[in-house]
């Protein structure tokens, strides 16, 4: 009997069918890729991955004097210039680290700045203390784009394009923090992962459609869009992203990016535009991208990988973490207002007329997309046999 691909409404619960028509799926793309298109095509993905862009540097480079310190030797710091006898530091430390006793800790740790001679609370108000200048990167790799034209000094040097003057500032704000880097070359950072996976299960899906392909190679016109979808994320059995799957588009404009771009050697490119992409307020209520780009591969496999550089207001990547104040740094390693300032001295982007701080911070973030089917209103869901795509039982 030929196998219908799926009802996108809905998750097959057939796992031999779901595993034939991810194979068919797979093989209909790589055929695709390998060719030339006869008459313009589309293609949708469903995003897999959205974060920092981070560059994992095998020879240490990136943070020469090693990552910044953990909770622990941050919190005997604290204690020492709040005027506290080492007998003291030892006692609260040892009582911190005993699990479920940390209360005692709280309110000591959590009033440690000051503001108009009284305790201050560092984490709503981070400037009530002093900036401890965390380790950030050196470089000299990073991944992203030359936003600004210029190849200045800190600048990076992007591993995968061999582009001088990358400006990713938010990358070295946060590079050499335990749990915000990654701890291998093939993985990604640890906090921002256990972020994205309880996201994307609640939250609505993202979407890429690129159109207007005429050439897989080479075209010089083609469209790519970021939207929201009506439907959460769905899921197979190991708990990854459904390739596949079917998705209807929100019909709110303020969720449709569509960008102008090209296609040169296989990688597609697009110009500069500002991009706006709701998530899920436990990770970011919306991303406001300004100035921002994208630079895209369809690989082999149908799968979509690549980044999305820009300029980003730089508070709410502090905001994301010290909301949860010092139950976040506590267990996560993060100098909260160590990041504070990290961030706001590197921001280097739309300077606050009054001030001149800058307010916005160059980044990149990482889009891994798996296929599916982008489905606009009065679309009728696609369905295609296994018979159709060359797929026996």
């Amino acid at each position: 009997m030929g196998l219908g691909w799926y009802n996108m409404r809905a998750r097959s619960a057939n796992d031999r069918a779901s595993l034939l028509c991810r194979a068919a799926l797979a093989c209909s793309c790589a055929a695709l890729v390998s060719a030339s298109a006869s008459a313009s095509e589309t293609r949708g993905f469903l995003i897999s991955w959205f974060y920092i862009a981070q560059y994992y540097d095998t020879q240490g480079r990136d943070c020469p004097q090693g990552v910044n310190p953990n909770s622990e030797e941050i919190y005997r710091r604290e204690l020492k210039i709040l005027g506290k006898s080492q007998k003291e530091i030892d006692e609260y430390i040892l009582t911190f680290l005993d699990n479920g006793k940390n209360a005692v800790n709280a309110p000591i740790l959590t009033m440690r700045g000051t503001r108009d001679g009284k305790p201050a609370n560092v984490y709503t108000d981070p400037e009530s203390t002093r900036d401890p200048h965390i380790y950030t990167v050196v470089g000299p790799y990073g991944y992203g784009f030359n936003l600004d034209g210029k190849d200045k000094p800190g600048d990076f040097i992007d591993p995968d394009t061999g582009e001088h003057g990358v400006d990713n500032q938010l990358y070295k704000a946060s590079g050499c923090t335990r749990e915000l880097r990654p701890h291998s070359p093939t993985e990604y950072a640890p906090l921002p992962t256990s972020y994205w996976n309880v996201s994307r299960e609640v939250m609505p899906a993202l979407l890429v459609e690129i159109s207007g392909i005429d050439d897989y190679k080479n075209d010089d016109n083609v469209t790519v869009a970021i939207y929201r979808a009506q439907e959460r994320t769905m899921l197979d059995n190991s708990g990854a992203m459904l390739a596949g799957s079917s998705y209807h588009v929100d019909p709110n404009p303020r969720w449709h990016n569509v960008l102008h771009g090209r296609i040169r050697d296989g990688v597609i490119e697009t110009d500069p535009s500002d991009i706006n992409i709701a998530t899920d307020p436990f990770l970011l209520p919306e991303y406001k991208f300004t100035r921002a780009r994208l630079r895209l591969k369809i690989n082999p496999d149908g799968t979509l990988q690549g980044k999305l550089g820009g300029y980003h207001a730089w508070f709410p990547f502090y905001f994301i973490y010290g909301v949860a104040g010092f139950g976040q740094e506590a267990t996560t390693n993060i100098d909260m207002p160590g990041l504070y300032y990290a961030l706001k001295r590197l921001a280097d982007a739309d300077p606050d007329p009054k001030t001149g701080q800058n307010m916005s911070i160059s980044l990149a973030f990482q889009i891994d997309a798996v296929p599916a089917f982008v489905i606009h209103d009065n679309q009728p869901i696609v369905q295609v046999s296994t018979a159709q795509l060359g797929v026996t039982k």
